[in-house]
């Protein structure tokens, strides 16, 4: 089983972009689920946000 949490590093594999617009794109997500600053985002909450599939997301 792979992990389930997502960090910006895999946020710039998905959409291409750098690494300040994963950390703003996570910190947006964040605020839009109503979490605090340490709770992590899960794979499945990205990919809801994305409006992507889950699977297509691999994490390491």
């Amino acid at each position: 089983m792979g992990r389930l949490y997502v960090v910006p590093n895999d946020v710039c594999k998905i959409t291409g972009r750098k690494t300040r617009y994963a950390q703003q794109l996570l910190k947006n997500l964040r605020e839009f689920l109503n979490k605090k600053k340490h709770q992590l985002i899960t794979k499945k909450e990205l990919a809801d946000y994305l409006g992507i599939d889950e699977e297509a997301i691999e994490l390491d």
